[in-house]
């Protein structure tokens, strides 16, 4: 039904989409030749073609019990990291993805969002700059595809994961789409900041073929100015998005709150069966 699919970023949100596809895809059969993703929507996508989705749900539930707190600040003065996210995504992908690059390369070719700033701005206003255009398109214009970013010379690649030599380069790759200091270590490529891809477009479009088809849109953020499902014809393909049905019950960066991932999770199969019974009633989005 759908050939194509896009993975929005959105931090621990993003268990939404592990929810959703778990209700959807073994009923209508999805099974996409390209998926397009970025930030945590690239780990998510990631573990989905894995087959070690589910798996992951438990593991970060884990992870975040052990962690307890978002902001380490006794570590201030220690050679331990203030902020615990960067070491809790690594090393979760060190395990969840032992023996996985294999299976996913046998599925849908992966496409990763990686944002670089403009070359005429240094490293530390990049950076600056950057979170602000974020905060801006997150909480101000709450546009779907904002142009902002890329008017002051942000730029947005894709790399593909099938290109990946093995699973330490792939975890390279989405902790580099992952990008955003202090929460994780800054990163440069020939001098250029790189920043979570998601800093030019959250709903990473741009990864997708030109071919005809149907793309369905998975996002995590709320957009209230449209409905909870809607399509748009773009060109000779159907765009279908999909919301959270309401806001969900975590904060993007939120490392310490197990009970909320299977809350996400949770929200995520619902919407997915309020989706799978409007297709199956023949309804249209």
């Amino acid at each position: 039904m759908f050939d194509q699919v896009v993975f929005a970023g959105g931090g621990v949100r993003c268990t939404w989409q592990i929810g959703f596809w778990d209700s959807v895809a073994s009923e209508i059969q999805l099974s996409p030749k390209v998926v397009s993703a970025v930030s945590a929507g690239a780990l998510v996508s990631s573990l989905i073609l894995m087959g070690k989705s589910l798996e992951a749900v438990d593991h970060f539930a884990s992870a975040f019990s052990a962690n307890g707190r978002n902001i380490h600040w006794q570590n201030l003065f220690k050679s331990e990291p203030i902020f615990p996210h960067h070491h809790i995504y690594r090393r979760s992908m060190r395990k969840l993805f032992a023996g996985g690059l294999e299976q996913l390369r046998s599925t849908a070719e992966l496409r990763v969002a990686i944002a670089y700033s403009p070359e005429w701005l240094s490293g530390p206003l990049a950076l600056l700059l950057g979170m602000g255009i974020d905060y801006t398109d997150t909480y101000i214009s709450r546009s779907l595809h904002p142009n902002i970013a890329r008017r002051f010379g942000y730029r947005q690649s894709f790399y593909s994961a099938h290109h990946c030599a093995d699973e330490l380069e792939l975890e390279r790759l989405i902790l580099t789409s992952s990008c955003t200091p202090p929460l994780t270590p800054r990163q440069q490529h020939g001098g250029v900041e790189i920043l979570d891809g998601g800093v030019v477009d959250s709903v990473p479009v741009g990864g997708l073929d030109p071919a005809p088809g149907r793309v369905l849109i998975l996002l995590t953020r709320d957009y209230p100015q449209y409905p909870k499902c809607f399509t748009r014809r773009k060109g000779e393909q159907l765009w279908t998005y999909v919301q959270p049905s309401q806001p969900l019950p975590i904060k993007v960066w939120d490392f310490a709150n197990p009970q909320a991932i299977y809350r996400v999770f949770n929200a995520g199969r619902a919407d997915g069966q309020a989706f799978l019974a409007m297709l199956l009633a023949g309804e249209q989005c």
